[in-house]
């Protein structure tokens, strides 16, 4: 079956074009669930028979059903693990409209409040909607708190080190991206609302094995300024590697209620090979 979406053919495919990353990737669709142009992005919402749901931002793939766990899981619970000594813990998530992020998060008890910031609402409720990646009870966890406004005015309000952990769920850090997000004022504001020897993760965009070019890493370290402990993991949707990286060093923690994170996992994902870096 046919679908034209922002006025592209698709019959049957949806095919992506990353722009960190030179190759065209092809998905199979059977059903568009939703599409629309919100305040901040378009966003394309798709079934497919190999991946289930996907969610596609201004042409580009954020995240899918079958195997958004990989990314979510390795995003958070590595630093989460990390800091499992200290107690009531006060989290910021930036980002991550499918609330999966949030959803990792709220499987520590230990979470005394957790702020979630992300700018479009309305995107929030079509993944609400249509990826249905979170129970719907989870919107109203007692700690949780949501606010739909830009992170930059966010972080601006707070004057003092508020934050045991932030976790970063934002598009893929560019070095032609026009704007605040992963620029110096952000940094500064990022570390100026973190508690001394807080936590701090983000995914670094796609691992490209070409030589010299983890040009998201390095956007990432020189940003946070610390060397840091980068990481990765394969995502088959993603059609590779995806880099993350944290400020601390991770902890072997057996995590509960995870498809895919334990302590054997955890050890195989820290290591960057080293001729990407050559």
């Amino acid at each position: 079956m046919a679908y034209d979406i922002s006025g592209i053919l698709l019959s049957g495919y949806f095919d992506e074009v990353s722009p960190l990353q030179s190759n065209v990737t092809r998905y199979r669709v059977d059903a568009c669930l939703a599409y629309e142009t919100t305040d901040f992005c378009t966003a394309a919402i798709v079934n497919s028979p190999d991946y289930g749901r996907m969610l596609f931002l201004d042409g580009e793939l954020q995240s899918s059903s079958y195997d958004e766990a990989i990314y979510h899981e390795t995003l958070v619970h590595p630093i989460m693990g990390a800091y499992a000594d200290t107690k009531d813990k006060r989290v910021l998530v930036i980002g991550g409209a499918e609330g999966a992020t949030v959803r990792e998060v709220l499987k520590w008890s230990d979470v005394k409040i957790l702020e979630w910031v992300d700018i479009d609402g309305r995107l929030i409720e079509l993944c609400k909607q249509h990826m249905r990646f979170c129970d719907g009870a989870m919107y109203d966890a007692p700690n949780l708190y949501l606010f739909v406004e830009d992170i930059m005015m966010h972080l601006g309000r707070i004057t003092e080190p508020t934050y045991d952990i932030i976790i970063i769920d934002l598009p893929d850090p560019d070095p032609a991206m026009d704007g605040p997000l992963y620029g110096a004022e952000f940094w500064s504001l990022v570390h100026r609302s973190l508690k001394p020897g807080g936590g701090i993760v983000t995914h670094c965009g796609p691992v490209d094995p070409g030589v010299g070019k983890q040009e998201g890493l390095k956007i990432i370290q020189d940003g946070a300024g610390s060397a840091g402990f980068p990481y990765h993991t394969f995502i088959p949707s993603f059609q590779g590697h995806w880099g993350f990286w944290m400020n601390r060093a991770p902890a072997a923690e057996t995590i509960k209620g995870c498809k895919i994170m334990n302590p054997d996992y955890l050890r195989t994902i820290f290591h960057w090979d080293a001729h990407w870096f050559s």
